[in-house]
């Protein structure tokens, strides 16, 4: 007989006493089972709560550490952002401005920097024979600049580009433009023999050289250092360019640069050009530093007419005020002298302007281009006393002819 049997018979009363016995066993049983269920229940529903309120919690906290590391991290932020534009526009230019700043645009007209003047001021002092431009100067920070710049050499034309980063504290170390850089070390050697009483045409610095002349073709181009047996000033000179204007017409002569003395016993290399910089027509300023250029010069000139002695005046005043115009400016800017060049208590163009000042502008030789047939007329008629020859072309139309013109 089944459970359900024997629980009919108990719901109905005919079961028997062991029977119902058997029945009431069981549902006892099974009501311990369902109160022990029901427990187990209670327990779990008390448990969904809890984990309910304890999840809303943690979201809570969640939200508030968000919010938290947000602002932190856009204080962070801030204070980055704070420190980099100090650093870029506080610090960066604090720490430049105690240097020379190539890319500052301070002396001059806005589309040239400071270093283009610079430059172009102790090239036409210092280096003969070649033009710098093109003057480009980045800022790398704190003082340090990459500059890069083109030199274009008279006779050939040929031109080179210069580039360099300067180190702030570092600059006159090894400066861009060096005593070994000019070319013009014969011509202070035949000044010193000039100063000691030795004839320059019994030398090497002489007759050789004539001789030489003499076999080379006459289409030959060269540049020459040339020597005067008297010192000229600047009106002096002009006057012996005009008296060999005919060559200079000719295109077969061509004063490019006259060296003056700096100082007694000096043995610097110094001077200025005698034709226009094929680069650079502006000037800075211009009511402070006229005739900076020679453009300022053809512009003084333009609509006047000049006698032969006129013009020499004029322009051997013009040259002279170019001279020390060049030489006060430098003057005015040693850290761009130091950048640039080199100590500039070294090149002391203060103390050069000053000995300018007291005993005039003294050219005991100069640069030429010529054939050899202007310089043997030059020899012959006593003008030069010594020469060096520098370089030979085939023919004047082998280098550069629009600087020669």
């Amino acid at each position: 007989m089944t459970f359900r049997e024997l629980l009919e018979k108990y719901k109905d009363g005919t079961a028997t006493q062991a029977e119902r016995a058997l029945v009431e066993a069981e549902l006892e049983k099974s009501e311990a089972i369902a109160d022990y269920l029901a427990e187990g229940l209670e327990a779990l529903e008390g448990g969904e709560g809890a984990l309910s309120t304890s999840g809303a919690e943690v979201k809570q906290v969640k939200r508030t550490v968000n919010r938290r590391l947000r602002r932190t991290a856009l204080w962070a932020a801030a204070i980055v952002l704070a420190a980099v534009l100090a650093v870029q526009f506080v610090v960066n230019p604090l720490v430049s401005s105690f240097h020379y700043q190539p890319n500052a645009q301070t002396v001059g007209q806005e589309e040239y920097s400071d270093a283009t003047y610079d430059l172009t001021a102790l090239y036409s002092l210092l280096m003969p024979g070649q033009t710098v431009g093109d003057v480009q100067a980045q800022s790398l920070g704190f003082g340090k600049y990459a500059l890069t710049y083109k030199t274009e050499d008279w006779l050939t034309g040929e031109q080179r580009q210069i580039s360099r980063t300067m180190d702030p504290g570092e600059y006159g170390s090894g400066g861009w433009i060096t005593p070994s850089m000019q070319s013009g070390f014969d011509l202070l050697v035949m000044e010193l023999m000039a100063g000691e009483g030795k004839k320059l045409s019994g030398s090497g610095y002489g007759q050789e050289k004539v001789d030489y002349l003499l076999q080379l073709p006459e289409t030959s181009y060269l540049a020459v250092w040339v020597h005067f047996p008297e010192q000229l000033n600047p009106i002096g000179f002009a006057r012996l360019e005009e008296a060999y204007s005919g060559y200079r017409r000719e295109g077969t002569l061509s004063f490019r640069w006259a060296a003056v003395r700096a100082a007694e016993g000096d043995q610097r290399l110094i001077g200025y050009q005698t034709q226009d910089c094929p680069y650079l027509g502006a000037a800075p300023d211009t009511e402070k530093y006229p005739m900076f250029s020679y453009t300022q010069m053809r512009e003084e000139m333009a609509g006047r007419s000049f006698s032969e002695t006129g013009k020499a005046q004029f322009e051997g005043a013009a040259a002279k005020e170019h001279f020390t115009i060049l030489l006060a400016y430098l003057a005015e800017r040693p850290e761009a002298v130091e950048a640039l060049a080199g100590p500039a208590d070294s090149l002391d163009f203060g103390g050069v302007l000053d000995y300018v000042a007291e005993n005039g502008v003294e050219i005991y030789g100069a640069l030429v281009y010529a054939q050899p047939s202007a310089l043997l007329q030059m020899w012959e008629d006593g003008v030069i006393d010594g020469l060096a020859i520098q370089q030979v072309l085939p023919s004047r139309y082998s280098g550069s002819t629009d600087i020669r013109q």
